[in-house]
């Protein structure tokens, strides 16, 4: 549920989520899918919508024909329980490595507790798809590192404990360019594992993987150089801060394919103190399926230390549920962020949504009979906030562009779904926004008015068509 507060020191009860069932297979052709439910059901849907997956129901039963690969969602009166299916393209990942000279690590079926497990420069884990590891990986100062397969990597196995640290981070220096001091860092620290980690890395590789229940950020790529995150699952997220994929001051990453359901955000860049000599630059996120919990599905933020941000591309995502801020650039440091570009993202809206709210009373029941609010579609807000960082230095944002957005709700009561832009002052603006080509329920929206945007104070030029 979207219940939420800052660390209070322990993690939230059990009793504060539900079970997601999820169903992974490969298939090289459609595959139909029987659901026979314990009750009867009414409203059936299966997201994405742009999928056009039609349902056929008989009272307890649902069967669904997936044409292809991709991620998706069986939902009956809404989406509690709702079934989670990864239908994935058949790959031989073991015959990519037939000429390889890398050390290999193969996980075949079964359990495996790894603990966290290092992995040195020119090595690949193949993950079976009948494997589940308990446990985490961390590659420091690598090169070619790559993992593979179908399996689950979980994270469950790691408990959050007051004193624990979300990230490596150093205020008043530099994070160690050595794999020896990044390591004493961590270990001074206290910083989490999460379940993959990437310090200082070039070429990296991740396809395939479910990543379960972790404790933090499932997978961080920081202060990396040519990156690829290939069908990779997110699911389980339900502790405090449980990212999906945080991409730090890294430059030439790809996302592609993925599925991320994540308590808090799902797929977000940030500039992290410490690593912010170094641009977030050259990120294309495409074809993936985003499911948020609490905060954004795509975001660029709030910790945005570094000198720039640029070359940055959203496009062709499916947003099916979302809570506060489905496309968000949340600024909160010193970059200067423009040439971003969301592009065909299609952003779902449901009559069954929960109010994101902050708890007071930590074992409390989630309060019901609050009004809805549902998740704003765009947001450019520049805070003076300093998120992470001791320099006050607040940045500027400028040529970004949302275009092909197609804002689609489930119940004719939800209406055009609000946005907002704001700056802080004359020096720290937001500057030539364009917005091209945006619809809801099919109808073209084209004024500041249409679009419920908000525009605050120091905001140039916005461009609407």
């Amino acid at each position: 549920m979207p219940y939420n507060t800052e660390w209070p020191g322990f993690q939230r009860p059990l009793d504060q989520t539900e079970t997601a069932p999820f169903l992974s297979f490969s298939a090289d052709e459609a595959v139909t899918i029987q659901a026979v439910y314990d009750h009867p059901v009414g409203e059936i849907m299966v997201r994405p919508l742009s999928a056009h997956i039609q349902p056929e129901k008989d009272d307890r039963t649902v069967k669904i024909t997936l044409t292809k690969p991709g991620a998706y969602t069986l939902e009956a009166d809404g989406f509690h329980e709702a079934l989670h299916i990864f239908f994935d393209p058949v790959h031989d990942f073991e015959a990519d490595l037939t000429h390889s000279k890398r050390t290999v690590l193969h996980y075949g079926p079964g359990i495996h507790h790894i603990g966290r497990v290092e992995l040195s420069s020119d090595t690949t884990v193949l993950i079976d798809r009948d494997a589940v590891i308990y446990g985490s990986f961390l590659a420091l100062c690598a090169e070619n590192v790559s993992i593979l397969g179908y399996g689950v990597i979980d994270g469950s196995e790691e408990k959050r404990l007051d004193g624990d640290r979300l990230l490596p981070l150093d205020y008043e220096k530099p994070i160690p360019e050595d794999r020896e001091g990044i390591l004493a860092l961590l270990a001074h620290t206290r910083v989490l594992d999460g379940i993959l980690r990437f310090y200082r890395c070039r070429n990296v590789r991740v396809e395939g993987v479910i990543l379960r229940d972790s404790s933090t950020f499932a997978l961080i790529p920081a202060a990396c150089e040519n990156v690829v995150i290939e069908r990779v699952k997110t699911i389980g997220m339900w502790r405090y801060n449980s990212d999906g994929v945080d991409v730090f001051n890294s430059a030439n990453v790809v996302i592609r394919n993925g599925f991320f359901r994540d308590f808090d955000d799902c797929i977000v860049l940030k500039g992290i103190a410490g690593w912010d000599d170094r641009n977030n630059e050259n990120i294309l996120v495409e074809h993936c399926v985003t499911w948020c919990d609490w905060g954004r599905n795509l975001e660029i933020g709030a910790e945005t230390n570094a000198p720039e941000y640029r070359n940055i591309i959203f496009r062709d995502c499916d947003c099916i549920h979302g809570s506060s801020i489905f496309m968000d650039v949340h600024h909160h440091n010193r970059a200067e962020i423009h040439d971003v570009i969301f592009d065909d993202i299609r952003a779902e809206y449901t009559h069954y949504q929960l109010p994101d709210t902050y708890q007071h009373d930590m074992t409390a029941p989630f309060p019901g009979g609050q009004p809805t609010r549902h998740p704003l579609l765009m947001a450019l807000p520049i805070r003076k906030k300093g998120l992470f960082a001791k320099d006050g230095l607040s940045g500027t944002m400028h040529d970004i562009t949302f275009r092909h957005i197609r804002a689609v709700s489930d119940a004719p009561e939800i209406p055009m779904p609000e946005s907002m832009a704001v700056g802080v002052d004359e020096d720290h603006r937001v500057d030539a926004v364009r917005i091209e080509d945006v619809t809801f329920n099919g109808e073209a929206v084209r004024t500041k008015e249409a679009l419920r945007l908000f525009v605050g104070d120091f905001v140039g030029e916005i461009h609407i068509q």
